[in-house]
């Protein structure tokens, strides 16, 4: 059954600065070629249940990154794991963008784009049976009364859970104590899944410890150690 996006608010920054003429083609003329659903002629997709094996070919493994940003961690693991099939949710249309024109460059063959909301996206994986999912830094919404826009609720947790395989991981890093206790307070509660201890260059394997996104170096800069989590589902 085919349905029509969007089914939930997105929240977040859509736009930033003024697309270069290549960013604004390959939006334009390529990204229909590396997204995951159809789009229609007003800007919605077409959602449907994500056939894997249909969109990558006999690919080992798959993961997804929610909220991909400017698209440096997704694309350095695409580009080192070929085996792999790679997916990336992100709302930022510079990000997009980026990602899209470093895909083009290198010709991979293995990084498929939702550039609309990543519930949707997650509502059309259940039974994927992904190896992981990545989420690096996701907004913080640090005042109280945003804190309901926060990605880690339980219905969403729910949808991850869905997603991934028996075995699969849930990646996670903040900068933000407040949430990172917040998150491993959301994970403890659950039989699910499993908080598991992760050396930080295990945790960006196999980019290494050196690696660092965007909003990674500024929470450095900014003298705020990020807190990295994995959590393993169990059953």
């Amino acid at each position: 059954m085919t349905n029509i996006t969007a089914t939930s608010k997105v929240f977040g920054r859509r736009k930033g600065k003024r697309l270069s003429s290549r960013q604004k083609e390959n939006i334009k003329i390529h990204l229909s070629k590396y997204s995951v659903f159809k789009s229609c002629a007003e800007g919605s997709y077409k959602l449907q249940k994500v056939d894997l094996t249909n969109l990558f070919g006999n690919l080992k493994d798959y993961e997804l990154e929610i909220g991909f940003g400017m698209g440096d961690h997704l694309f350095q693991k695409a580009l080192v794991q070929t085996t792999t099939g790679f997916l990336g949710c992100e709302v930022f249309e510079n990000g997009v963008a980026s990602l899209l024109t470093r895909i083009r460059n290198k010709k991979l063959k293995n990084v498929f784009i939702h550039p609309g909301n990543c519930v949707d996206l997650l509502d059309n994986l259940r039974g994927a049976k992904l190896s992981a999912i990545h989420l690096l830094f996701p907004d913080p919404w640090p005042k109280n009364k945003h804190h309901k826009r926060r990605f880690f609720t339980t219905e969403n947790i729910d949808k991850m859970c869905y997603a991934l395989k028996k075995g699969g991981s849930i990646f996670v890093a903040t900068d933000i104590e407040e949430y990172a206790g917040q998150i491993s307070s959301s994970m403890e509660k659950r039989t699910d899944f499993k908080a598991e201890n992760y050396l930080i260059k295990e945790f960006k394997s196999p980019l290494g410890s050196k690696f660092k996104t965007k909003f990674e170096r500024k929470a450095y800069a900014l003298n705020r150690v990020p807190k990295y989590m994995v959590f393993k589902r169990v059953a």
